[in-house]
């Protein structure tokens, strides 16, 4: 007899289900009252309006206990099977099949959720001391109620500085991670204490304090850190915060925000401040407070039918081993984005773990949260002692209109989270590809888009369905998911519960309120996607097996977007497979905002079919793109043109007073925006003419500071990329089409895997390479192709100026952030100067006359030697090479050394015999050790008449080279027993071969003696080279070189005293 209180109206039974909604069986639309339950096969309810039934016969099967009712459907199937033949083999097979399904759907009823219980403490807190005042039970109470005061504090941090002070500072830190993973007293408080560090610990004194101040606070703190006293750290800190204000968000300091962003190479947080995604934080107010407690709903019980059975796979304990000390540094270095609750952002975890200053106390460090990273993926720990862990900052935005909830999680657990992703990113890619491509598949957004538009265009789709689910991450359900991974993914598993079991601590931002994540996934945790995805896979197999396999639906999801594409009527079927199973693992699609785009032949039956969801024969976005008619695509281009337009008009407004900030935000930042768009999206070059305009009238004139007008050579010039002498701001009605065609080729075998519906799918990394390896070579010879096309329209001088702007090296200027911290910072005039001289372009509001007599012009101030500017690049570029020597470790650095005198040694003919002769470097144990090394730079200008009538950049590279070698190498091999390297450059930046050997040798001395890769020490050496040798040809430009005007009084003739007073 089946449960009678399931035939109640639906009033009584939402309670019962608590308020998990359903669907019609019949007219699909959500079930919310006055329905029933078929008893037969299907096991759906139905509005008593479509059930067929009058109102009495609704009342009377309501209350009486033993009534039963099945559907039409099910009854006719009933009727039939009662009429077949009892002999006949197929029926009584059916008979048996259908009691298997159904003792298999008791069985499933009957599951529990299995979630591995905690460990149990091993050691008590009780017999523990900290410092000299705190004790057992009073070091839990002293540690939360400094957590609970400190997450309350607005950001203020300095820098941590370097020193004994930092070291001191690294090494605490890595004490208490230790607590933890040793599993002592104290690692009931180990984490929270970590998080507590950086807001009582490093608490700027006042706004415009300086590293002294900060290491003699430092000190202090420290001092009373390792005492146990923090009530006089949290009365210092709390006196610190009253005092702090908060800044007025105008137009003018947007800008100011953005600009110090992009100096600190936060690029993406500072086009954040400016254009169509531009925000603010709203006010924690009553309204805001109840959207951002509906967003993060209670626990819901896990739904028959969605756990998972059979036996768990052992995982090695082993394969974790790959995480250690270097992949956490690793992964702290490729890490950005705000802080946590602690305070400590992206930058400060960076610095702690990577850099030089601390030496072994950062390796340490690094290595125990490595240690502590393999025990939450190996052992089932107490989740309250992983409460500071799993909390997050919680931002509500500003959605115009509504509520962005944005979770900022802690950057621990971030780095935590990528290095175990990056470990078991192929278990996770195994469990979920190639249907989900959300766990790590590279270009799996891209082939998701490209496979769907495939799946639409088959002669034998009707219709694709764009599914549009409701508060997705935050409504899966917990407790299904994390007994479903032990199964998809069980490398994965015990990490999540570990992490998932207990709910997050939530503190919203500027208010003293917080909430509870108890479903879904966190945001703030890199492990987070992965998550979703695994825990998706029953729900994706389950939609997949309601059709036939002769007309199946081909799905695709990515994350909670789920897309199919098939006939109408197993489309349908899809559909309520989505409507009826998804709410068991907490996904819940939205009709409303569900998209189908049908054929237009099928437009009049899909809106019978699909009464409640939107319909369009033209198509809609999806994930970025748009699928459908050209129609449709030229609708949605021009929405999104009109929005880049404005975004380029802010960057524009921006670029007249800070040209390289802009330049940087377009070509790291706002230029994604439609290169996905263009990678995506196929035959849309013709609507991109209203954006290339946009860049060509308004952008590139503001950074440039001049106007090229209708000048299409120069624009083909900067449309070439940056190694090539152009600015890399590409021309995008070219390269539309060529980038689309890139990403198909790119992602074509998991495109495939898609359209075939394929099971499993091997993410073959070496294929993958050899075909970006073979991409990058196309899109070199497609920009020689366009480079050979400029070069053509040139005349002699300006080949020569871009062949000097294409050699290595010279544009990594350009191509770098605008770091303020590495000297990467350039002011207006400078870098508008700086392109002048790229370009050869004439010097805005410079003297026509130099004071020597001479027309100036750029060739000229850099060659003319009134005002000394020819020797300062020189010295300059002398001082930064024996600095970046002894950086690399090489003894015995020396400026202008004295040769050892000749004392009538035969020389050479041409060579420097005289004494006291001086070189510009000397060191020992760069080449050999011990052996010194002598350096003598120069630094010529190329499009001088002497040089530029030597030919090409090479040849004059190597005149001066034996220039150099002529003079000095036979002395200092035969002398001075050692050897003679010319440090050969030009004003645009190039090198000799001579230079070029040296500096990769520098390189590698350099990532040998800090460990970083030996790529980065080069491009670093390259940029501060680049850099100090820029600025010192650009002040050549503007210097004064003349007499001082003799109008003004000198100050030393003043009488002071003797000032008119009125």
């Amino acid at each position: 007899m089946p449960d009678t209180r399931k035939m109640d109206t639906r009033s009584r039974v939402v309670k019962r289900i608590e308020n998990i909604a359903d669907i019609c069986g019949y007219c699909s639309k959500e079930v919310m009252y006055d329905c029933i339950l078929c008893e037969g096969m299907c096991g759906r309810w139905f509005h008593s309006a479509c059930s067929g039934l009058s109102e009495l016969e609704f009342k009377d099967l309501s209350e009486n206990e033993d009534s039963e009712w099945s559907c039409q459907r099910c009854s006719k199937e009933k009727k039939s099977n009662e009429e077949e033949d009892e002999d006949n083999p197929i029926t009584e097979a059916i008979r048996v099949l259908r009691r298997q399904v159904e003792e298999r759907r008791q069985v499933e009823e009957s599951i529990q959720p299995s979630i591995p219980t905690p460990a149990t403490p091993t050691s008590n807190i009780e017999n523990c001391r900290w410092g000299n005042s705190l004790k057992g039970d009073d070091i839990i109470k002293a540690v939360n109620d400094a957590y609970s005061e400190t997450i309350k504090w607005k950001i203020n941090l300095f820098k941590i500085p370097s020193g004994k002070s930092g070291k001191r500072l690294i090494e605490e830190m890595s004490k208490i991670v230790g607590y933890y993973i040793n599993g002592t007293g104290m690692e009931e408080v180990a984490i929270k204490l970590l998080m507590v560090m950086p807001p009582l610990l490093l608490q700027k004194p006042s706004k415009k304090s300086k590293t002294k101040k900060h290491v003699e606070y430092l000190e202090k703190r420290l001092k009373w850190w390792t005492d146990g006293d923090l009530q006089s750290l949290l009365r210092e800190g709390m006196e610190i915060q009253k005092r702090l204000t908060k800044g007025k968000k105008t137009e003018e300091n947007k800008e100011k925000v953005f600009v110090r962003l992009m100096l600190q190479g936060k690029v993406s947080n500072a086009m954040r401040w400016i254009g169509s995604q531009a925000t603010s934080v709203l006010d924690v107010t009553p309204d805001v407070m109840k959207t951002l407690k509906d967003k993060h709903p209670p626990p819901t019980p896990a739904g028959k039918g969605s756990l998972l059975l059979g036996a768990k796979q052992n995982v090695e304990d082993v394969i974790y081993e790959n995480i250690d000390g270097d992949l956490i540094e690793l992964c702290a270095r490729k890490m950005s984005g705000s802080a946590g609750p602690s305070g400590l952002d992206a930058d400060g975890w960076k610095r702690i773990l990577c850099s030089k200053q601390f030496s072994s106390k950062s390796k340490q460090l690094a290595e125990n949260i490595a240690a502590m990273a393999r025990k939450l993926c190996t052992k089932n720990v107490i989740p309250e002692h992983l409460e500071a862990y799993t909390a997050c900052r919680l931002i509500p935005l500003d959605k115009k209109p509504g509520v962005r909830p944005v979770g900022i999680g802690e950057v621990l657990r971030r780095i935590i989270g990528k290095a175990i992703s990056r470990v078991l990113q192929s278990d996770m890619v195994g469990a979920t590809a190639p249907i989900q491509v959300c766990a790590g598949l590279s270009g799996g957004v891209e082939a998701a888009v490209h496979g769907l538009r495939r799946i639409f265009n088959d002669d034998e789709t009707e219709a694709i369905i764009l599914v549009d689910a409701d508060n997705a991450f935050n409504r899966l359900n917990r407790t299904a998911a994390l007994h479903n991974i032990q199964f998809i993914c069980p490398e994965i598993a015990t990490y999540l519960i570990n992490t998932y079991r207990n709910p997050a601590r939530l503190f919203i931002s500027n208010s003293d309120k917080e909430l509870l994540s108890e479903e879904g996934v966190t945001q703030g945790d890199n492990c987070a996607m992965g998550k979703y995805s695994c825990s998706l896979m029953p729900l994706v197999q389950t939609v997949a097996q309601s059709t036939s396999d002769a007309s199946k639906v081909k799905q695709v999801w990515y994350a909670d977007d789920a897309a199919g594409g098939g006939k109408l009527e197993e489309v349908l079927r899809w559909w309520e497979k989505l409507n009826e199973t998804g709410p068991l693992f907490g996904y819940y699609p939205k009709p409303a905002k569900t998209w189908l785009i049908v054929k237009p032949h099928c437009k009049e039956k899909a809106e019978k079919m699909f009464p409640d969801l939107q319909i369009s024969e033209v198509g809609h976005r999806y994930l970025g793109s748009f699928i459908g008619t050209e129609e449709g695509t030229k609708t949605f281009l021009d929405s999104k043109v009109d929005e880049w337009i404005n975004d380029i008009e802010d960057l524009a407004d921006i670029a007249k007073r800070e040209p390289q900030a802009a330049y940087s935000a377009f070509n790291y930042g706002l230029s994604k925006r439609w290169n996905y768009v263009c990678r995506t999206t196929p035959g849309i070059s013709q609507h991109l003419r209203r954006l290339e305009y946009k860049i060509q009238e308004s952008f590139i004139p503001a950074i440039l500071d001049r106007s090229f007008g209708t000048d299409q050579t120069s624009r083909k010039l900067f449309a070439l990329p940056v190694k090539e002498g152009g600015l890399g701001i590409y021309d995008l009605s070219l390269m539309s089409d060529l980038e689309y065609e890139y990403s198909c080729k790119v992602t074509l075998d998991l495109t495939e895997a898609i359209y075939n519906q394929h099971q499993d799918f091997f993410d073959d990394q070496e294929k993958l390479v050899e075909i970006k390896t073979e991409i990058r070579k196309s899109r070199e010879e497609f920009f020689k192709e366009r480079k050979e096309e400029v070069t053509n329209d040139l005349n002699e001088t300006q080949k020569l100026q871009l062949d000097l702007t294409s050699e290595k090296g010279a544009s990594s200027w350009l191509s770098s952030l605008p770091l303020k911290s590495f000297g990467f910072c350039l002011n207006k005039q400078e870098f508008n100067d700086a392109l002048a001289l790229r370009y050869n372009f004439g010097i805005k509001d410079a003297a026509r006359k130099c004071v020597c007599g001479s027309d100036n012009s750029i060739n000229h101030s850099l060659i003319c030697k009134r005002g000394g500017y020819v020797s300062l690049r020189h010295n300059s570029l002398r001082d930064v090479i024996a600095e970046l020597l002894e950086t690399a470790g090489c003894k015995d650095v020396t400026t202008e050394p004295l040769l050892i005198p000749v004392n009538g040694r035969e020389l050479p003919a041409g060579a420097n015999k005289a004494d006291g002769a001086r070189l510009d470097v000397s060191a020992r144990s760069v080449w050999n050790p011990l052996e010194r090394a002598f350096l003598d730079v120069r630094v010529f200008h190329a499009q001088a008449p002497s040089n530029k009538a030597l030919g090409s950049p090479t040849t004059m590279y190597n005149s001066h080279e034996r220039q150099k070698k002529n003079l000095y190498n036979k002395r200092i091999v035969e002398v001075e027993h050692g050897t003679f390297t010319p440090i050969v450059l030009s004003t645009t930046g190039g090198m000799g071969r001579e230079a070029n050997k040296f500096f990769k040798k520098l390189a590698d001395k350099l990532s040998r003696k800090s460990g970083q890769r030996y790529s980065e020490a080069m491009t670093f050496i390259r940029k501060r080279v680049r850099f100090d040798l820029l600025r010192t040809t650009v002040i050549a430009l503007r210097g004064e070189r003349g007499l001082k005007s003799s109008s003004a009084v000198k100050i030393a003739e003043l009488d002071i005293n003797l000032e008119p007073v009125l």
